[in-house]
């Protein structure tokens, strides 16, 4: 495992005793790129984690947003890269369905990034330097292949990207934001659970002729070899470089250190009162140990004696503008030659001087008498003259200075406030601003003025389902942060100012296909019976669309009506997939080889047919059968269709015969229908609900009379 090292400067003359920089394969944008042609595992991962450090010359080298990938599986089931306009992009397919995330104008030229996209089977998501960008929830469940030894590419030799490309891997599982993290930071032993791909690119020396090599290497368990594709292999481009900096070792420096009584090293590790040798370790940011070796020299104070004699003051001689006025002994400390403090004992000796005294009561400054000098505070000031005898004439300065006044105001504004003691002058901003006039006494009176803005700010946080009108007006269809005026509006009549957090709820679109027997029910409930597209939308608790569906719905109507041809039942559902009759009066027991649509039974019964339709089965209500010998309706002037029926048929004349009565008996001889009336050629009857079985038509035509056999289901 690696650590990046970061140093941090020291004012100290290091000497590096061993230095390591990882190497690193730059691109050049035209036609570089590192293929691996035989793939183990790389066509194959349902889950995904792809990373790579990267360090763009100039973005411009690729022709399009999303021209200039990074890692690229040939047949586009995984494609990370960025392009012209400096986007972020991971594209990922199932074989069916394609699926891009992009972040626009996320990266910066000749700046290290690390980059790195997942997929978990629900979420795609994008990093930059260990952040998430986006979290995009994804169309698919898994990633799919249509071969197992795809080739996979570094770059791109047609539509390239020019820079430095270090440390690409990658995983057959969406690593979590902290192990993202990790692997900015980390190399990772080939045996690491998960690792596809791992290429250091630390075969060849940085910028040196490396013509020699084909191969990069990879550190995975897996041996996916990379090939120097068009790499001219010298110089500073398309070669091998130094990459982001490492540190497997140890910086050591030296430093020769002198101190008066004591030093204390930057670290706050070493505390030493004797000259001696010393070591100190300190880490930097990056973690890096630094060996630090103090060569300590402790240096000690001095001390001296110094007569002063004066007639009415001496002058200090090491502070300035320092005067004793009485005779003592004093003491003063100043700066040996070697940066120590060096201790002067003052003795002072003080004759009888002249004395004069003057008084000032001034605006700002006074000039002092004799002197001539200009003093600006208010105080005692002493100036000595040379007198008879060798002694000074002493003149004291009984200074009064008086000294502005001030004051101070708050102004508050809207959008401006004039001055009170200056109409001309306007305030337009919040600050702090000062005016002069004159005081009472003759001097400036000073007036500080605290301008402060009365408009009031305030924060909302909105969700809506569609575009959003402001209090203002104005109308917003995007979220984001925006910012809305209300001009006159608050209790001091001046402008609010509102931050709008705006979400725009937008929903989820789902797709789906579902087969179901006679009738289905969507998510929202929804009855459905009758195959074909439908569109379904299911609400938030703001009303919102939540997720909207377009499901394809095959409906399966299994068709369980029997016709009958004379002495033979058949089946309505003429497509099924499978039939079976069954015996209703046996407590509908199978009926062994009736598997046909159609079933021709032995004798009189009820019957029932079974039918499969697809993964329906719907059974038939059951059908009486009565045995009848007779075989055509050849030689009837009429015939009845349907029949057999439910009870409702029609009569109709074969040869333009007309009927004048009809009536209709069961086999006991019972009469249940009776009719006469005009002759007529059509005739239709509703029998209602008579019993299933064989009945006799009697009927009275201009021909004569003629008796129809009629079959009730």
């Amino acid at each position: 495992m690696k650590k990046l090292l970061l140093i941090v400067g020291f004012v100290l003359s290091f000497g590096m005793l061993k230095s390591q920089y990882d190497a690193a394969l730059h691109f050049d944008g035209l036609d570089d790129y590192v293929p691996i042609k035989k793939p183990t595992g790389l066509s194959g991962p349902s889950q995904i984690t792809l990373e790579v450090w990267i360090n763009c010359d100039n973005f411009n080298s690729s022709p399009c947003e999303t021209c200039a990938p990074l890692i690229w599986e040939q047949n586009s089931i995984y494609r990370l890269g960025t392009g012209n306009t400096k986007d972020l992009y991971i594209q990922l397919t199932d074989g069916t369905t394609s699926q891009s995330v992009v972040k626009k104008q996320v990266l910066q030229d000749t700046t290290w990034h690390h980059v790195a996209a997942t997929f978990d089977g629900k979420y795609i998501r994008l990093y930059l330097d260990g952040n998430i960008l986006d979290s995009t929830k994804a169309n698919f469940q898994a990633l799919k292949y249509t071969t197992s030894n795809t080739e996979v590419w570094i770059g791109d030799p047609k539509t390239g990207y020019g820079g430095t490309i270090d440390e690409p891997r990658i995983w057959n599982y969406a690593r979590t934001q902290k192990e993202i993290r990790e692997s900015m930071v980390s190399r990772y032993k080939s045996t690491e659970p998960g690792l596809l791909l791992q290429l250091s690119f630390d075969e060849g020396d940085p910028y040196q002729d490396n013509t020699k090599l084909s191969t990069v290497y990879d550190l995975s368990s897996k041996s996916n070899d990379g090939t120097l594709g068009n790499m001219t292999l010298t110089g500073n481009k398309s070669n091998f470089v130094i990459g982001r900096t490492y540190c497997d070792s140890t910086v050591f420096g030296k430093d020769k250190v002198s101190a008066c009584g004591k030093f204390i090293s930057p670290s706050g590790n070493i505390s030493a009162t004797k000259s001696g040798t010393y070591y100190d370790t300190v880490k930097s940011v990056g973690g890096c140990d630094s060996v630090i070796t103090y060569t300590v020299t402790i240096l000690s104070a001095t001390g001296s004696k110094v007569n002063l004699l004066g007639c009415d003051s001496v002058a200090s001689p090491t502070v300035k503008d320092l005067y004793y006025y009485k005779s003592g002994t004093y003491q003063e400390r100043i700066t040996n030659s070697v940066g120590c403090d060096s201790n002067i004992n003052v003795v002072v000796t003080i004759t009888r001087p002249s004395v004069s005294k003057y008084s000032y009561n001034e605006c700002y400054a006074a000039k002092l008498k004799g002197s001539g000098k200009v003093v600006t505070k208010s105080g005692t000031y002493i100036d000595s003259f040379k007198a008879w005898a060798g002694c000074d004439s002493v003149i004291i300065h009984d200074v009064k200075i008086k000294e502005a006044s001030y004051a101070k105001q708050t102004l508050n504004f809207c959008r401006f406030v004039v001055c009170p003691t200056d109409k001309t002058v306007v305030y337009k901003a919040e600050g702090t601003y000062y005016d002069t006039i004159p005081n009472a006494i003759g001097c400036d009176s000073v007036i500080q003025y605290d301008v402060v803005s009365v408009k009031s700010f305030g924060e909302v946080d909105i969700r809506s389902c569609t575009d959003w009108k402001s209090p203002s007006g104005k109308v917003f269809s995007t979220s984001g942060k925006y910012l809305d005026t209300l001009f006159g509006m608050n209790s001091k009549a001046c402008d609010s100012i509102v931050t709008i957090n705006l979400e725009i709820l937008t929903p989820t679109n789902e797709a789906f296909s579902v087969t179901e027997c006679d009738v289905y029910f969507t998510p929202s409930g929804k009855r459905i019976t009758k195959s074909g597209k439908v569109n379904d939308i299911l609400e938030s608790s703001l009303g919102c669309d939540s997720v909207i569906y377009t499901i394809d719905v095959n409906i399966i109507n299994v068709v369980t009506t029997i016709s009958r041809d004379w002495n033979e039942l058949i089946s309505d559902a003429s497509s099924a997939d499978a039939y079976q009759w069954l015996d209703c009066k046996d407590n509908y027991s199978v009926i062994d080889g009736a598997t046909s649509a159609s079933y021709s039974p032995g004798g009189n019964g009820e019957f029932a047919v079974e039918v499969t339709q697809g993964k329906c089965i719907d059974t038939s209500r059951c059908s009486v059968f009565a045995f009848t010998g007779v075989n055509g309706l050849a030689n009837y002037s009429f015939n009845i269709v349907p029949n057999p029926s439910l009870g409702l048929f029609e009569i109709v004349s074969v040869n333009g015969i007309e009927m004048s009565s009809i009536e209709i008996f069961d086999y006991n001889g019972k009469k249940v229908y009776s009719w006469s009336g005009e002759m007529v050629m059509k005739k239709i009857i509703d029998l209602g609900n008579v019993s299933s079985g064989v009945y006799e038509l009697r009927m009275i035509h201009n021909k004569g009379t003629e008796t129809l056999r009629l079959m009730i289901d």
